[in-house]
């Protein structure tokens, strides 16, 4: 079979070695799973996360919220001046929502030929998501618990930036706020 392959292989003419590499090139890229479609389909089947523009906007307003406290915060330091906060996140929040699996017990049973009976039990489960009704009418999902964003990095530009017992005290605050380490904080002079 190996020296069949190798035989045809060397009747084709360049062109069509090229075409069949393409199509073996083409056949793998499309075998490749692609993470963000699967984990956007996976959200809205399950029903556990909001939809994906949901999150992103919620996210885009957590982080908008965190950057503004933050800049507040640290304008009412001595020293530090006038501030500007940039945050990025590492993942987005996530939602939890109650799930209700009640279990199905079906039993059959029947005569064989031989006069004895044979039963059998079935077991089903079905999972379906708990809804609680608002005042207005409207069902929504029963969020048991909400998992946080996870921050990638903060950079700080200030006006005290440019000194150095200022940028401790800046790296140090933040530190303290979001639990990172140093190497993930930037802080900077502001021209």
């Amino acid at each position: 079979m190996k020296e069949k392959l190798q035989a045809c292989l060397r009747k084709m003419k360049r062109e069509q070695l090229l075409v069949l590499g393409l199509i073996g090139l083409l056949l793998l890229v499309l075998a490749l799973p692609v993470k963000e479609k699967e984990q956007q389909k996976g959200e809205g089947g399950q029903g556990e996360s909001s939809s994906a523009a949901g999150e992103t906007v919620q996210e885009a307003g957590g982080r908008e919220e965190l950057q503004s406290q933050l800049e507040e915060a640290l304008s009412q330091v001595e020293g530090v001046g006038q501030v500007k906060v940039l945050i990025t996140m590492e993942t987005t929040g996530e939602r939890v929502v109650e799930k209700d699996t009640p279990d199905t017990t079906q039993k059959n049973s029947q005569q064989d030929s031989q006069g004895g009976t044979q039963n059998q039990e079935t077991v089903s489960r079905e999972e379906s998501t708990v809804y609680e009704k608002g005042e207005d009418g409207r069902e929504t999902p029963y969020v048991t618990s909400e998992i946080l964003p996870q921050i990638r990095g903060v950079l700080v530009i200030a006006q005290g930036g440019g000194n150095p017992e200022t940028v401790q005290q800046i790296q140090e605050a933040v530190e303290a706020l979001f639990h990172l380490e140093a190497h993930k904080i930037k802080v900077m002079k502001m021209k």
